[in-house]
């Protein structure tokens, strides 16, 4: 084999990788691998080490992009046997992130680019080879140190680095992406609101040269149904889904269309569901983001509704360019998408209020549109929920309070641990230290990590909680019977939980949430007043820790709550599909009649 046959190989591997046609170049990458190594005593083949390590290189990005697991030995073996160079120990560590090796994927990136962390940013020595990377290597390099340190709760460190990334990130796309996810990893930190919502500012200044679209009134007042657009990564098995399964498949027909435009190339059975239940369907996750416009604007859709915010592959910069005259935000994500090429954002009357307490918002059984000051879109407020949460699969049914057989209680939380911070444990602390003999139950990806256990184990030591009233758990599937376990669950704040939230309550888990007057920090408290737990409702540290010891003090309670919360939720606003979906379309209407004014 000549190098001019290698080149010619690596081009036909390089527009199969282009084209998404990973088993292809799968395949094609090993056979050149092997022409390489039946060579490599021939001298007109010295010059083809580099081919062969960008060919490992390349067989290893395949691997971790096709989430090849079967694969991942062979990938690192043709790695190690192709020499070394700081992009192949980028893939080293991304394979054993893939591996779960948390601690050894940070280990690696941390020795080899000479990482130190101070005043909670990195640092690279002077020596690093950090500092030769070209900007994409570069990017990549952050990018996983951020995933590392937010893993193990250095989370200043992790968004610092997430800025970093989008600072030397030189494709446009990837550029988008890393503000994205600077923006959404801001929620764990207790950072002020003004810089929170000066950040958001700034990522509309990304798209100030992307050209609208321009729309005509007339188009969409001959429309005899409104036509409503949806845009997300997540019609499949994913969290998100729970809570927009309703506007899919629970929508008036007689009133309206329902088109998809889905930003994900993995579809799956409830994609196929979804797919059978709406009047049009389109895939746009190879396409760019004028392009993926484009074939929103061609449909006419009247209002076109983002479902994701600064999520992971959301579709804003989609509507950057305007497809449709009505665009709206919602589910997601909790504040302010930053981008003024967004209408509304969908909101409650819980969420709303800066003093739940204070009853400065009015109650109301009609739709209303509100500003904010925290907000550059207006926000559509139901009256009630601004999700139904509906059960994709059957879950067992609640059984009777732990405590009444344990004698104590157990406080817990299924929570991303990411979401668990060090205020967050030093509260939960306090807690357990005023309810004697009471424990705390964590589960979570972090604790199957033996470095991630061991970190999460002397936090609660130092914090004064021993061993023997503590247990922490790894995740596993499924997991939904092991909330038979806890008595109370505890939120997380300053990002409070979702799904995780409704799951405990569903499984009849009673949960104390911690408000603190933002949009995003109300969840907790739009969804449990919505099923008619107040008193499960706080306001500041000091009322979450009395309100938490105070239904501990009451075991008959509990155990009511056990076995009683899932025909709450069921009739509440949270799961009544048809009053959730009758003031949704109203809040539709109502923003498209005032558009055609």
């Amino acid at each position: 084999m000549t190098e001019q046959d290698l080149k010619k190989n690596k081009e036909q591997l390089d527009m199969l990788m282009c084209q998404g046609r990973y088993n292809e170049a799968k395949v094609l990458c090993d056979l050149l691998i092997s022409a390489t190594d039946n060579c490599e005593g021939n001298a007109l083949l010295e010059p083809h080490k580099n081919i062969r390590l960008k060919l490992a290189q390349i067989y290893a990005s395949i691997v971790i992009e096709t989430n090849n697991k079967a694969s991942i030995n062979n990938a690192l073996q043709k790695l190690e046997q192709a020499g070394n160079d700081a992009y192949s120990v980028f893939l080293k560590a991304r394979i054993f992130w893939m591996q779960q090796k948390h601690f050894a994927a940070l280990t690696l990136l941390e020795n080899y680019f000479v990482v130190e962390i101070k005043d909670d940013k990195v640092e690279f020595g002077a020596d690093s080879p950090y500092w030769q990377l070209n900007a994409g290597t570069k990017e990549l390099v952050l990018n996983l140190l951020a995933h590392g340190y937010q893993f193990y709760g250095n989370l200043y460190v992790a968004n610092a680095l997430c800025l970093e990334s989008f600072n030397v990130a030189e494709f446009f796309p990837s550029k988008v992406f890393e503000y994205c996810n600077y923006l959404f990893d801001a929620h764990y930190l207790f950072m002020p609101r003004e810089e929170y919502w000066q950040a958001h500012l700034k990522f509309d200044d990304l798209f100030k040269n992307v050209k609208k679209f321009k729309h005509k009134k007339y188009l969409h007042k001959k429309h005899k149904k409104i036509r409503l657009g949806y845009v997300s990564p997540d019609f499949r098995h994913h969290v998100v889904l729970l809570f927009i399964w309703a506007m899919l498949t629970q929508y008036d027909r007689e009133r309206f269309e329902v088109y998809c435009f889905y930003n994900n190339a993995r579809e799956d059975q409830y994609s196929e569901y979804i797919k059978k239940n709406i009047t049009g369907w389109f895939n746009i996750s190879a396409l760019s983001f004028k392009q993926a416009a484009n074939v929103i604007y061609k449909q006419e859709i009247d209002i076109l509704v983002e479902l994701a915010g600064h999520s992971q592959h959301n579709c804003l910069p989609i509507l950057a360019y305007k497809p449709a005259p009505i665009q709206v935000c919602g589910i997601g994500y909790f504040a302010t998408t930053g981008l003024r090429t967004i209408d509304y954002f969908l909101s409650d009357s819980y969420l709303v209020r800066s003093n739940i307490e204070s009853g400065d918002i009015v109650a109301s059984d009609e739709v209303q549109i509100a500003d904010s000051d925290w907000f550059v879109e207006k926000l559509l407020v139901l009256p009630h929920s601004h999700f139904c949460y509906v059960p994709l699969k059957d879950m067992s049914e609640p059984k009777e309070a732990p405590c009444k057989q344990n004698g104590y209680i157990t406080f817990g939380s299924f929570n991303n641990l990411t979401k668990v911070n060090d205020t967050v444990l030093q509260v939960w602390v306090t807690i357990l230290q005023c309810v004697p003999e009471s424990r705390l139950l964590l589960k979570g990806s972090m604790l199957g990590d033996e470095q991630g256990n061991e970190l999460m184990r002397q936090k609660l030591l130092s914090l004064g909680l021993p061993e023997n009233r503590f247990e922490l758990r790894g995740f596993s599937e499924p997991y939904l019977t092991e909330y038979y376990d806890m008595d109370i669950a505890l939120d997380t704040f300053p990002y409070p939980g979702g799904g995780t939230t409704c799951d405990a309550l569903y499984m009849g888990v009673p949960v104390i949430t911690l408000g603190d007057g933002s949009h995003g920090g109300n969840f907790g408290i739009s969804l449990l007043r919505n099923i008619g737990l107040d008193f499960c409702c706080a306001y500041s540290f000091e009322e979450y820790v009395d309100k938490s010891v105070q239904l501990a003090s009451d075991t008959e309670l509990i155990n009511a709550l056990h076995l009683g919360l899932r025909n709450m939720m069921h009739s509440s606003p949270v799961m009544d599909k048809k009053i959730y979906m009758q003031e949704l379309e109203a809040g539709y209407q109502h923003i498209f009649y005032r558009y055609l004014i």
